[in-house]
């Protein structure tokens, strides 16, 4: 009879199921292991569930003695936080696309909005006994009416189509950037720098669900949101880093109507930060939030179901989903 594989975890996932990981792998968690106890550990791992950020412990040094490790298992949706560098192509990544889609997908509708409605602006005026009844109509006249105005995303995966069929609820026409050939679902798909610029330009609203790569690092800079509407509403539920920081701040300060949402923020030595070098939290056309939306989805449990099933399909012989492409964070 063959060994079980040994699977290290780093943290607990609400709603894993992990349980149903056992008759297929001996299971290790990080938590439980002093310093000694996981460096006798370290070279007979094969497998790992990385529930959030790679842990500290996890240093170069130790991952060099990690042997054995063939696949690793995000369980965020994204999977910028994984070492690449130091894992080299011998270790198989998959993401936990899809975990996140409905949770992350309905608080970028949040955003968008409170941005659209003007809710924070206006919650503000009566809690500061700023609001004069005489500006009444021209108050109004800031609200944006979504229904049949145009919304793009970018990044067409699953959370952009769960944005996507949110937004044709809603009445609004949706158009999408990818950076891979995409199931349009009768959604208009672009590709490349032109469509990129083409949902960017067309667009009322746009909602980032892109994943951080080198590829998608600062991708929207001054060029990018010069080429939005004035008025449009920027939406980012994705990472903070695919935004031009000081870009961005500049277009704020210039154009008063348009606005930036935010639930994510910049990452420094793996921990996010959840401020700016850039004082936008004193803009009234900015809108944040401490990243709440993914930790919202988690506590569904959903995510770490499906985090978990994709294990099973890698124990079990099976190719695991959501694999991705190394060099595109290397």
């Amino acid at each position: 009879m063959a060994e079980k594989p040994n699977l290290l975890v780093t943290s607990s996932p609400v709603g894993s199921r992990l349980e149903e990981l056992s008759p297929y792998a001996k299971v290790y968690w990080l938590n439980d292991l002093d310093e000694k106890e996981l460096d006798h550990l370290l070279p007979s791992i094969d497998c790992m569930l990385v529930q959030a950020w790679w842990p500290d412990s996890l240093n170069p040094e130790r991952i060099s003695r990690m042997v054995r490790l063939r696949f690793i298992q995000s369980g965020m949706a994204g999977v910028n936080h994984i070492p690449f560098k130091h894992l080299g192509r011998r270790v198989m990544v998959s993401s936990n696309a899809g975990g996140f889609s409905t949770g992350v997908a309905e608080f970028a509708l949040a955003l968008l909005l409170a941005a659209a409605k003007r809710v924070v602006k206006l919650d503000l005026a009566l809690r500061t006994e700023e609001f004069d009844p005489s500006q009444w109509p021209n108050l109004f006249r800031e609200v944006m009416i979504l229904r049949g105005r145009t919304l793009g995303i970018l990044g067409y995966g699953g959370i952009g189509r769960s944005v996507g069929s949110m937004g044709l609820a809603l009445g609004m026409n949706v158009m999408a950037f990818s950076r891979h050939p995409s199931p349009g679902g009768g959604v208009q798909v672009s590709h490349g720098e032109e469509g990129l610029l083409r949902v960017l330009g067309k667009s009322d609203a746009v909602v980032i669900a892109l994943p951080l790569s080198k590829l998608t690092v600062g991708l929207i800079g001054a060029t990018e949101l010069g080429a939005m509407k004035r008025d449009a509403i920027l939406v980012n539920v994705a990472r903070a880093e695919i935004v031009d920081e000081e870009a961005l701040f500049e277009h704020l300060s210039k154009n008063g109507q348009f606005t930036y949402a935010t639930d994510v923020w910049q990452i420094k030595r793996g921990r996010e930060t959840y401020a700016s070098k850039f004082p936008l939290v004193k803009l009234p056309n900015f809108i944040g939030t401490p990243h709440v939306a993914g930790g919202s989805a988690a506590s569904t449990g959903e995510p770490g179901k499906i985090a978990a099933e994709n294990l099973l399909r890698y124990l079990g012989g099976e190719p695991p989903q959501n694999v991705v492409d190394p060099s595109e964070y290397i």
